[in-house]
C-alpha cells in the first residue's frame, strides 16, 4: 500500500496535536512540586508510545 505525503503528514500533525493537548491538560493539572518528576515520566511515556505505534502499525 502506497500513501502519499501529503496523507501521512496529516496524520503525523493529528497525532502530534493530540499528544501536545494531552500533555498541557497534563502539565496544567500536575502540583508545582512534584512538576519535574512527573513531567519527566509522562514525557517517556508519550515519547515511548508515539515511537513504537508506528512500528507495530508498520508490521
Amino acid at each position: 500500500m502506497h500513501f502519499s505525503f501529503t496523507y501521512i503528514f496529516l496524520i503525523a500533525f493529528s497525532l502530534a496535536t493530540d499528544a501536545f493537548a494531552v500533555s498541557i491538560a497534563s502539565g496544567i493539572s500536575i502540583p508545582k512540586k512534584e512538576l519535574f518528576k512527573k513531567a519527566l515520566i509522562i514525557s517517556i511515556f508519550f515519547g515511548g508510545f508515539q515511537a513504537i505505534m508506528p512500528v507495530i502499525g508498520f508490521l
